[in-house]
């Protein structure tokens, strides 16, 4: 190649760069313009003063590479190919947006374009990114991602824990953080301790960091062009810290130097390092007016469009909070045998990696010797390190890589020996799972598990033994299930192994030994409706998981004074099946609810609620529930003797509906050993 056509190369790729840069720039201006209009209903975060920094890592990206960003996201999505026109009609609200409304300026997507989405919950989005790499991985196509992140993610707890596991999977993926010095008005000062970078905190976790000027788009081309090839033929894991600086407001269309937060002469001086003026002056090239209107007819164009599209249709608010899930079920061969609960567990997890290649199975202690508690023991070494395996203790990230792998292709199972451990990751599984197929539209799906185990007894005590079922009801977009049986176990498992949903699943650790009769093989259990357990005519019982064990006894015990109850088993909290229970009341005309959470804002209130609202004719001291004591779970073999309900309290209860007189609470039989024990061969320490 000669000399001429080099240079000749080189100016044309310095013109197609500007372009591309002057066309973000013209975009978030006419943004800025407009937005006084008030008819931009949204937050925006405009990138001015940044776009070289989208512009020279995107252009180095190949079309199947993928793109993940916060809320800072315009310059990265047009970087990458997104669709002009989808942008500005999502930020306006409008049906035609690339989440048709839902999401505004702080959640784009364009997945044809390799732009998979953005969130605006600073660091949120990076453990996803990571999962999507971890599928990359998986994929073998060669594909990378790369994260946007600013300064201020680099706080965040989150994005630690992300590093450190794409540094231990050795995943294809390029964290680019744009350094802007601010985090809303916060400086670096204030947030990070002198005398160390944030270079520094990126190889600490292992990961190769590299400086760049942010403002400089050659300069970020050529480096990134670097670090993906290197992530691109396997070598892990590239940070960059883009040294760059916005013009505007952190959140909004304006300037806002007069809030005195950072002082004018830095700006002024950022400002005579404009990245668009760098370009000209390094490559002699500007842009002829003919582009110049071209790229300004477009953006007209497309404001105008936006502005004439049909807002969506109101009642289409309530789409797409779940992906599809068949509630049909596939029955069972004839051919049973005797299963504890955790077998069956096993036996589901066992049949979903043969049936479905795409699932694996993560968790803190899934390949050890005792495999949490029986249900994944001997998975690994059937199935392999990369389909079974153990996790840092960084719940919150890997909730994100779960997420994120499913968003791309994969069935991940996330496990937790506790319930109360998965709090760490509230963030990733109510503002992420939940909402990510929502917010962008139904164009992704979640389709994710998360085991869960409820610990009781032996000194569990306040942090090891909430049943926080009603906390995950609460949030549109979660299913929540509760099996009470071996059988019902396995198949709801195998039912939300094929839902595109994520499904929190949510076992008590004390029926972990419960043994039942399981079918033989692959069915299904729906992960919706109630069932009668046993048919009765005098009251209804209601319960779910452990509950449900409690309700049985009872059934027997009330049997003896001649009472006959109904006992239904909920299966699942969301969503709850009132239909049921309320046809059951109005046969029995009395009904106790035993639930083993919280009385205020807890499940039993909203199962009384809808005898209310459906005005059933049932006397008013007929109806009651039973719950836990109002404070946490106390460790101490004493203090916890009356905190959970059971099999007497329900007797207790029924028997003053029928007005049968009992002379103290021990005349009603009690029906447990020692009260921390579901029996005898339970002997703790977890």
């Amino acid at each position: 190649m000669s000399i001429q056509h080099r240079i000749s190369e080189k100016m044309k790729e310095s013109q197609d760069l500007l372009r591309s840069m002057t066309r973000i720039r013209m975009v978030e201006e006419e943004i800025s313009r407009r937005y006084s209009n008030q008819q931009m209903r949204c937050p925006v975060h405009l990138s001015i003063g940044q776009e070289a920094s989208a512009v020279g890592v995107c252009e180095a990206l190949q079309p199947e590479d993928w793109v993940f960003s916060g809320h800072r996201n315009h310059a990265h999505y047009l970087a990458k190919g997104g669709d002009l026109k989808a942008m500005l009609a999502e930020i306006y609200g409008k049906v035609t947006g690339c989440c048709g409304g839902r999401g505004g300026s702080m959640h784009l997507t364009d997945q044809a374009a390799g732009f998979i989405g953005a969130t605006p919950i600073v660091g949120s989005t990076v453990p996803i990114a990571v999962g999507a790499a971890l599928t990359a991985k998986r994929e073998r196509k060669k594909r990378v991602v790369v994260v946007f992140l600013g300064d201020g993610a680099m706080e965040a707890g989150v994005v630690h824990e992300s590093m450190n596991f794409a540094a231990l999977k050795n995943l294809p993926i390029v964290f680019a953080c744009e350094n802007n010095l601010y985090s809303v008005y916060s400086p670096l000062s204030v947030r990070q301790p002198p005398g160390r970078t944030i270079l520094d905190v990126a190889r600490g976790h292992g990961i190769k960091a590299i400086q760049v000027d942010g403002n400089n788009v050659h300069e970020v081309l050529n480096k990134t062009l670097e670090a993906v090839d290197g992530s691109r033929r396997g070598k892990g894991p590239v940070f960059m810290e883009l040294s760059t600086y916005r013009w505007l407001e952190h959140c909004g269309p304006g300037y806002d130097n007069n809030l005195g937060y950072r002082e004018e002469k830095e700006f002024l001086d950022w400002k005579e390092r404009d990245p668009l003026e760098v370009i000209k002056k390094e490559s002699s090239c500007i842009l002829s007016s003919s582009v110049m209107d071209i790229i300004n007819e477009e953006i007209q164009d497309a404001f105008a469009q936006a502005i004439n599209d049909p807002y969506p249709d109101t009642e289409s608010a309530k789409l797409h909070v779940y992906a599809t899930c068949s509630n049909i079920e596939i029955s069972p061969s004839s051919e049973v045998r005797e299963l504890s609960y955790a077998e069956a567990i096993r036996d589901a997890q066992e049949i979903s990696l043969i049936r479905d290649k795409r699932a694996y199975i993560m968790g803190l202690g899934v390949p050890d010797p005792k495999g949490i508690f029986g249900s994944t023991v001997g998975l690994q070494k059937r199935f392999g390190e990369n389909r079974v395996f153990d996790i840092p203790l960084s719940e919150n990230a890997i909730t994100g890589v779960a997420i994120g792998s499913a968003i791309t292709g994969l069935r991940p199972v996330l496990t937790h020996q506790r319930l109360d451990f998965s709090l760490v990751s509230i963030d990733q599984i109510v503002n992420q799972a939940a909402k990510w197929h929502y917010m962008f539209n139904g164009k992704m799906d979640v389709p994710v598990i998360i085991r869960m185990v409820i610990g009781r007894g032996w000194g569990q005590g306040p942090q090891h033994s909430q049943s926080l079922h009603a906390w995950f009801a609460h949030i549109p977009g979660l299913r929540v299930v509760m099996p009470s049986s071996p059988e019902d176990a396995k198949g709801m498992f195998l039912s939300a192994a094929t839902c595109n949903s994520p499904v929190i699943i949510l076992e008590h650790r004390w029926l972990y030994d419960i043994r039942g009769n399981v079918p033989v093989g692959y069915y299904t259990r729906s992960l919706v409706g109630a069932v009668v357990l046993r048919e009765g005519r005098d009251i209804t019982l209601v319960s779910t998981g452990y509950g449900v064990i409690e309700c049985l006894k009872a059934r027997e015990l009330l049997e003896e004074y001649d009472i006959s109850a109904e006992v239904i088993d909920l299966r699942s909290v969301r969503p709850l099946d009132t239909n049921t229970i309320i046809a059951s009341v109005q046969k029995t005309k009395g009904l106790i609810v035993l639930d083993h959470g919280e009385k205020v804002c807890g499940l039993s209130s909203e199962i009384l609620a809808s005898i209310v609202e459906a005005e059933i004719e049932v006397p008013r001291e007929s109806i009651s529930r039973i719950t836990i004591k109002g404070h946490p779970c106390p460790t101490s073999y004493k203090l916890s003797e009356n905190y959970y309900p059971g099999a007497d309290d329900i007797l207790e209860q029924a028997l003053k509906y029928h007005n049968i007189k009992v002379s103290s609470r021990h005349d009603t039989v009690s029906v447990r050993g020692h009260h921390d024990q579901p029996d005898s061969k339970y002997m703790g320490p977890f």
